[in-house]
């Protein structure tokens, strides 16, 4: 099945959001090792995160509308936030061009952009690789030390750069976003 996905990638993507890519799948697997999760669980989810990003908006919707994918929020989404349409857009390739039928793979390519209450560690692992990985030109305040220390609290700094990000930016944040917040700052 990997040759099919990198197959598919290599057809579907860029050559730079090749690389984010790679360089995503080797963080993700470097963290499921240290944190004793499925690897390769870990690498298909990492490998197929992205891989409906290079679709323009007009031909996401157009696959959303032609799939009948249910996005929580889309009109606003694909208003605002286009950007994140490739997470439900790839989950669905991952469950009917490569038969995935984990749900964590699956979730974790869903939620790999906002995130969600109630995050499995194999979703927090893409969500923080995605953020973190090495092709990144932004770069968070933090150390490997920091990635290799705790999970839980190297997703709340993800997350928490995220948002400030959005914010500093002056960009639209998700519906969904404060409760998320929340809801790991209990």
């Amino acid at each position: 099945m990997e040759q099919k996905i990198f197959d598919y990638l290599q057809k579907n993507l860029t050559p730079k959001r090749y690389y984010h890519t790679m360089c995503v799948h080797e963080l993700a697997v470097k963290l499921a090792k240290f944190y004793n999760e499925d690897i390769h669980t870990i690498s298909i989810a990492a490998l197929l995160h992205d891989c409906a990003k290079c679709m323009t908006t007009e031909q996401a919707a157009k696959y959303i509308v032609k799939n009948k994918i249910n996005i929580k929020y889309y009109d606003f989404t694909i208003t605002y936030l286009p950007q994140v349409l490739h997470s439900f857009i790839g989950a669905d390739i991952a469950k009917k061009i490569f038969n995935i039928k984990n749900k964590n793979i699956i979730n974790a390519i869903k939620n790999h952009t906002v995130g969600r209450t109630k995050m499995t560690n194999t979703e927090k692992i893409i969500f923080v690789a995605d953020a973190l990985s090495a092709d990144r030109k932004y770069k968070l305040p933090v150390s490997k030390k920091d990635i290799f220390s705790n999970l839980n609290n190297i997703f709340k700094l993800v997350l928490q750069n995220k948002i400030k990000y959005v914010v500093s930016n002056f960009q639209i944040l998700h519906p969904d976003i404060v409760k998320i917040w929340n809801y790991y700052n209990k």
